[in-house]
């Protein structure tokens, strides 16, 4: 299987984000991907909610490309112990971006979790990827390049056909009420990750993984980007001098350049101490529901510049 990729690698970088609503972390992950790749096409997929003036990006309206929406509402099935609505979302996110992608004509493209935080121009990083289906950290999660021309229609597609699988909704059925039952049944959660897994071994698409040294560089998968407020020491690792400048890392005993942190888990009042603040991102607090609003810009002030002493710390310490 060859991959299939644009000709004209000249053209700007593409970066899509999905995120419904406000969340206080999305502007700063706007802002530090405009700031580390200034020539890119930045696109957020998003609502009304979530439009930012001063920050340099197209904001599409999922509205405008919820074509098979209805139909995957009416084929899901829910084999997890989260919230319905969220994790259907999560798979459905893809469904969204199909029908953008169809419309838009983009083939290669680099698509991010909302909570991934850029620090190095992505355009570095796809020479080495080049004779891959795709990049990811480490397959489809939080960041992943898409080359392989149509692999988000197959994904799709695919998707669409196990919800439509008598034979696989039974099996999945069985394994789910096991794991409630007590087991924990391997694989018994079917989430968009567990669906990007099947896929990518069934049709044995060849994935880059991100998160071992590429170009001197690794793409965070949420490892170090969540340690520092959950006091994971093994991996509190990180180093910055100038907020929105390189990160640091240490893997097996080497320094490292860490091209994408994701901020993962529910402390993500930490990004301002990673990438800084303007007025744009301050003034985004100002929105409907004030208070709640308000009260995360004192979190984010705070925690935000706890972070930033401990990045700068002496790295003899």
């Amino acid at each position: 299987m060859e991959s299939e990729t644009q000709q004209n690698t000249k053209e700007a970088p593409c970066i899509i984000y999905f995120h419904e609503g406000f969340s206080p972390y999305l502007p700063f992950a706007l802002s530090q991907a405009r700031r580390s790749n200034p020539s890119a096409r930045i696109i957020l997929l998003g609502d009304s909610q979530n439009r930012f003036q001063g920050i340099q990006y197209e904001h599409h309206l999922l509205s405008d490309y919820d074509g098979r929406h209805q139909e995957f509402s009416e084929c899901y099935r829910h084999f997890h112990s989260g919230h319905l609505g969220d994790e259907r979302r999560c798979i459905e996110r893809w469904v969204y971006l199909n029908e953008f992608l169809k419309k838009q004509k983009i083939e290669e493209f680099l698509f991010l979790d909302s909570d991934m935080l850029l620090f190095s121009d992505i355009g570095e990083i796809l020479p080495k990827c080049k004779g891959y289906d795709a990049a990811g950290a480490p397959m489809f999660w939080a960041f992943c390049y898409f080359l392989k021309k149509n692999l988000v229609a197959d994904f799709t597609d695919w998707i669409f056909q196990q919800y439509r699988n008598p034979t696989v909704i039974k099996k999945w059925d069985a394994a789910f009420r096991r794991h409630l039952a007590g087991e924990k049944e391997q694989a018994a959660i079917i989430e968009d990750m567990a669906l990007a897994k099947m896929f990518i071994e069934e049709r044995e698409i060849r994935v880059l993984d991100l998160t071992h040294p590429t170009n001197g560089k690794i793409v965070d998968s949420g490892r170090f980007g969540g340690a520092f407020q959950h006091k994971k020491k093994d991996v509190d690792i990180l180093f910055q001098q100038e907020a929105g400048g390189p990160v640091e890392t240490v893997v097996a005993g080497r320094t490292v350049l860490l091209a994408a942190v994701h901020a993962a888990g529910f402390y993500k009042n930490h990004v301002p101490g990673l990438t800084g603040w303007s007025w744009v991102i301050f003034r985004s607090f100002f929105r409907p529901n004030y208070r709640r609003n308000i009260k995360q810009l004192f979190w984010y002030g705070l925690n935000g510049f706890r972070y930033r002493c401990y990045l700068r710390r002496c790295r003899t310490t």
